[in-house]
């Protein structure tokens, strides 16, 4: 690392005062290596001068200041999509350089773009209210009284990540062999399991018969006196909290009706708490 000027004037004054390279290692320890103290005292007699030198090297032809403008400018731009191959091709260089003026130069960090719900005004401030209202009732003590629940449908097909699921090999053929392969069933077995989590555990899974499918009836039935089972056994019947999304049978109005009876509160992904807890 390139020590600062004063350091430097701090080394040379000493030495013009009378004292060696030892002696000033000891006065600036922390600050200076003896080693360094020793070079710089050999520069002050050759030149009569230890400011940093300006270093020889060859100069930057590709990352210049003009394309690192042009790269800025670009990102700054109303223009949707800045793709590095567009840019590297609109600014006749390579790929690497605009990745590295972007990296080195502008310090960017790549991100991608998340999918995220389409909100009107309406839904924002019911949102806001629903957040407010949070940070307001919903103490410690109130989040480890709400289950959380879900379902998901889980088929023969298993689960694939076209992104992390890699497999190395000298080419494609070797790749299929090692199992660069994942097939896909077009009407694969498949079931449904319902689930519930909540501070103290997580409820016993609930499978569904083989092609039973999940609507308000269903849910209203069989689903939610199950939840009220594994409820009451997990809080020891003292008043809880249910969580659940926006589904269609969900937000029936019978299932709504039911579920704001047995619950102290209830909550849905959509639109928030639907009974305040006294």
């Amino acid at each position: 690392m390139v020590k600062g000027n004063d350091v430097r004037d701090l080394v040379i004054s000493h030495f013009e005062s009378g004292k060696k390279a030892p002696e000033i290692a000891k006065l600036l320890v922390g600050k200076v290596h003896r080693s360094t103290v020793d070079r710089w005292i050999q520069r002050y007699k050759q030149s009569g001068s230890i400011g940093v030198q300006k270093k020889s090297g060859r100069p930057r032809t590709a990352c210049t200041k003009r394309l690192i403008n042009l790269v800025n400018k670009r990102l700054n731009s109303k223009i949707p999509r800045k793709s590095l191959r567009t840019m590297a091709k609109d600014f006749n260089t390579s790929l690497w350089t605009v990745r590295r003026v972007l990296n080195e130069d502008l310090h960017k960090k790549c991100y991608r773009k998340i999918k995220v719900k389409k909100l009107n005004e309406d839904q924002k401030s019911k949102r806001k209210r629903c957040c407010q209202w949070i940070r307001k009732n919903m103490g410690c003590d109130k989040t480890k009284k709400i289950m959380f629940t879900d379902e998901k449908i889980f088929t023969r097909n298993g689960y694939f990540n076209p992104k992390n699921d890699e497999v190395w090999a000298n080419n494609r053929n070797d790749a299929n062999e090692y199992g660069g392969i994942h097939e896909r069933e077009k009407y694969p077995v498949s079931i449904m399991v319902a689930l519930g989590a909540t501070w103290n555990d997580i409820t016993v899974p609930f499978f569904f018969q083989r092609s039973e499918r999940l609507n308000g009836k269903t849910y209203l039935d069989e689903l939610l006196p199950f939840y009220k089972m594994e409820g009451d056994r997990l809080f020891g019947h003292q008043n809880w909290g249910f969580q659940q999304d926006g589904a269609n049978c969900h937000t029936d109005k019978s299932v709504q009706k039911w579920c704001k009876k047995i619950s102290s509160f209830l909550f849905r992904k959509a639109s928030g708490p639907q009974i305040r807890p006294s």
